[in-house]
């Protein structure tokens, strides 16, 4: 039987899409890279391709380890998710350099059609508006306040599509806010460097305005955490605390290393400009030829079938307490869509001491409804996997719509307790 922190740590998913695209992203750069590697090494070290690479693996933690499945319980852990998508892939990967490599390790039909559309006026245009610093503080600062502020944090807590919505937000205004910061090559800087000093420096006092805001408001901002049980000691006004001192200490660290190692430059005596060295272009060997092709269309497939092969895992992203009770020794809590449907619905159930309200990972759940009226025969749940190990999880088929009883029978031992819930089951399907 797996231990709560163990069970934790074995809470790992596989978002098929964010997968796959991941890996593609990773596989084009390497092509890229050694292609240019061989004409520009000055401009393509090996740093830069860890730091590329790098930058995608945080990705993939960020969107598909425990992080992401413990969401829904801690405050803290969805911040540490969105520091990770703001402030430490976007530089990760623009200190890679990642322009030229990508485009370089597409196909070359794809790549002409990419830049033809990329030297049409509109998106030249685009381009030149949606680089310069104003715009990117601006769409910075508008996505990291209006996504914490209660009502649309409590939406993406609710709504799976409106989660997405927000780390992808996160994620594409952070790539702009330290695109000036970092001036990937090729692109030109619209700043002198001296600006970028106050630049982030505005930064740091929008995230400390917002940090201080959830450490000393003195009450919890949002609602969605004190509807969920917790599955710790750890009360939701202390979670709260946490998270905002948490984002306070390393969001003021991403902003103020930069900016000191920007002003120590600027202070620093010109170093000697060296000769640019330009390397001879090697053969294009067996490897550039095929094989990376053939890995960069076949990794991301097979990811791509994998992912969709496996059995999907239950997620309570956007889930609603169902039903709920509590005997001297066992707390339980059913999870599942506000609007069950005809059809197959996903379930959730956590299992906790009533005592110390730590999760019980080695208790027996049955889950059935029947319906009300009598009129169809009652249906038994199909265990699933759960995206969080510390959940019982289940799918439920209901076969038409109406008044459905579902019950969840729980037994640890001798101990034996049912809950119970009336539900109206919608026609529309999912």
């Amino acid at each position: 039987m797996l231990s709560p922190s163990e069970a934790a740590l074995a809470s790992w998913s596989f978002p098929p899409i964010v997968s796959t695209l991941n890996i593609l992203a990773a596989l084009l750069y390497i092509r890229g890279w050694l292609s240019l590697r061989l004409l520009i090494p000055d401009r393509f070290a090996a740093w830069r391709l860890a730091s590329f690479l790098s930058g995608i693996a945080t990705l993939q933690i960020a969107l598909a380890s425990p992080i992401d499945a413990f969401d829904s319980f801690f405050l803290t852990d969805h911040m540490i998710q969105h520091l990770l998508l703001m402030m430490l892939v976007p530089p990760l990967i623009l200190m890679g350099n990642p322009a030229i490599p990508v485009m370089r390790g597409l196909p070359r039909g794809a790549r002409r059609v990419l830049g033809w559309l990329l030297k049409h006026r509109p998106l030249s245009w685009l381009a030149q508006i949606v680089t310069r610093p104003a715009i990117c503080w601006l769409l910075f600062a508008i996505a990291m306040l209006a996504w914490h502020l209660p009502r649309p944090y409590d939406l993406a807590l609710r709504s799976p599509a409106w989660h997405d919505v927000e780390h992808a937000s996160f994620f594409i205004t952070s790539l702009f806010f330290w695109w000036p910061v970092i001036q990937p090559w090729p692109s030109r800087a619209h700043l002198p460097r001296w600006g970028l000093i106050p630049y982030l420096l505005l930064a740091d006092f929008t995230n400390s305005i917002l940090c201080a805001f959830l450490v000393f408001s003195g009450r919890a901002l949002y609602p969605y955490y004190l509807e969920f049980p917790r599955i710790n000691a750890l009360s939701v006004q202390n979670d709260q605390v946490i998270a905002g001192a948490v984002m306070w200490v390393v969001g003021s660290l991403a902003f103020l290393i930069p900016a000191v190692g920007i002003a120590v430059n600027l202070l620093s005596p010109a170093p000697p400009i060296a000769q640019p060295r330009r390397g001879q272009r090697a053969s294009v060997t067996r490897m550039h030829r095929t094989v990376l092709p053939v890995l960069i269309c076949a990794l991301p497939l097979a990811a791509l079938g994998y992912g969709f092969g496996t059995k999907d895992s239950v997620d309570i992203d956007g889930d609603a307490i169902l039903a709920h009770a509590r005997s001297r020794q066992v707390d339980v809590t059913l999870f599942a869509d506000p609007q069950l449907s005809a059809g197959a619905n996903d379930l959730a159930v956590l299992v906790r001491d009533a005592v110390s309200e730590t999760p019980i990972l080695d208790s027996d759940v049955d889950i059935s409804a029947e319906p009300e009226d009598g009129r169809a025969h009652p249906t038994g749940a199909v265990p699933q996997p759960a995206s969080n190990k510390l959940l019982e999880a289940a799918t439920l088929d209901v076969p038409k719509p109406g008044i459905w009883n579902i019950e969840v029978h729980v037994r640890r031992g001798a101990q034996q307790i049912i809950v119970d819930s009336k539900i109206d089951v919608s026609a529309k399907g999912r």
